[in-house]
């Protein structure tokens, strides 16, 4: 009895641990790779070819810019998280409830790989699930060390 108390003491402290380490590390804190460019698709260093015009009419917060190496960034990540958040709610949900994932601001990755793969849900939620997936494509970009 003893020790799976322990065991379960020791288990919740590393999942607390977990979650304060990929909060901190995984936005919406301090950018790693800030937005320092306009992002143009085919100009100069960009990579890519996001619809950024796409973005901008959904809301003025998921404003893209690019990193020094050209990534496509949110000019503020946290405003465009917190958006998401807000607009897209059914979708981070959806995703969540049938992966049974952390919120997306500690686990933003998986939102990324999951939100293409939705079988559940309503056709809302699911094309939500979808962008919700295209935006941690761009989100991640600032926060994911580069080689």
């Amino acid at each position: 009895m003893f020790y799976m108390r322990g065991a379960l003491i020791i288990a919740g402290l590393a999942l607390t641990a977990a979650v304060a380490f990929g909060g901190a590390h995984m936005g919406p804190g301090e950018a790693v790779h800030p937005w320092v460019q306009e992002y143009t698709a085919g100009q100069g260093n960009i990579k890519g070819d996001v619809d950024t015009g796409k973005y901008l009419e959904i809301d003025e917060r998921l404003e893209i810019g690019a990193d020094a190496s050209g990534m496509a960034v949110f000019k503020d990540p946290a405003a465009a998280l917190r958006c998401l958040e807000e607009k897209y709610s059914k979708g981070i949900e959806l995703i969540r409830r049938e992966f049974g994932l952390l919120p997306p601001k500690f686990d933003f990755a998986s939102y990324k790989t999951y939100g293409w793969q939705v079988t559940a849900g309503t056709e809302e939620e699911r094309a939500q699930a979808l962008f919700v997936s295209q935006f941690m494509d761009i989100y991640e970009n600032s926060f994911l060390i580069s080689d």
